[in-house]
């Protein structure tokens, strides 16, 4: 079944709503089961669990949180290191994918996996998702421990599902940020801009600025595993945000 958009979830429950009174009736009168008043709840238990993909990830994310919280003691062993990458040991790589500093740092984490990860997993599928997930995970680690900025959480696999949901479907609307339709794509170039202006002027804000700007770049590399019809969208969806980018410098120039 194909994993259903926020969009067309939240037109379901509109429709849903408008009818909700004849339903009230019909049940009334004995012409329709009381158990179709729980349509907008069974909606949004299938809504929640269509990409597994990226829910397992979520699920597991979470439990080693609740690992790490109660039963871990250092994790800085878990951190992957120059010194890991020259004794090629990788363990320390994918474990800190897993560790989070903090609740709010997983939460954030999550909720991007989660916007993101719906749009590639319904354009790419589960396994193409995991692909990226992955790649960019690695190229993620070993750029931050290149540029000496080694850290934990799984941010810098999320921008690499970032940069590739932003350009498979540049105009697909999330409710999930501030309850209102914003496209992914300015969610998307504002991360980038800022993880960008970061780099250009450091700031010690503890954020793994690099391993975000690896997991974007990740894209390049991982598009010559796709399909040319994906990597043709990709092409399109890459066009359409330099051109949103190009107007939004020239708006900034003439109103600043």
């Amino acid at each position: 079944m194909e994993i259903e958009s926020e969009s067309q979830f939240v037109w379901k429950q509109i429709k849903f709503l408008l009818k909700l009174p004849f339903i009230l009736l019909l049940v009334l009168f004995g012409k329709r089961e009381k158990k179709e008043l729980l349509a907008p709840l069974r909606d949004l238990w299938n809504f929640l669990l269509e990409p597994k993909a990226t829910v397992v990830l979520i699920v597991l994310n979470v439990i080693v949180f609740i690992l790490q919280m109660f039963y871990f003691g250092d994790i800085d062993p878990y951190v992957f290191t120059l010194n890991h990458l020259l004794k090629l040991n990788f363990f320390p790589m994918v474990a800190s994918w897993f560790l989070h500093a903090n609740l709010s740092h997983l939460l954030g984490n999550m909720l991007a996996l989660y916007i993101f990860g719906r749009v590639v997993e319904r354009r790419f599928g589960s396994w193409y998702f995991l692909l990226i997930y992955f790649g960019a995970g690695i190229i993620a680690s070993l750029l931050s421990v290149l540029f000496g900025q080694p850290g934990i959480g799984a941010s810098g696999a999320i921008s690499g599902i970032i940069s590739t949901g932003i350009m498979i479907n540049p105009f697909y609307f999330t409710y999930l940020i501030l309850g209102i339709p914003l496209p992914i794509m300015l969610i998307g170039l504002l991360s980038i801009w800022s993880d960008l202006t970061n780099i250009i002027v450091p700031a010690n804000d503890n954020i793994g600025h690099f391993a975000h700007l690896g997991g974007y770049l990740s894209t390049a590399l991982l598009v010559f595993a796709f399909s040319e019809e994906k990597k043709h969208k990709m092409k399109i969806g890459l066009i359409i945000n330099v051109i949103f980018v190009a107007l939004a410098a020239i708006l900034y120039y003439f109103v600043f």
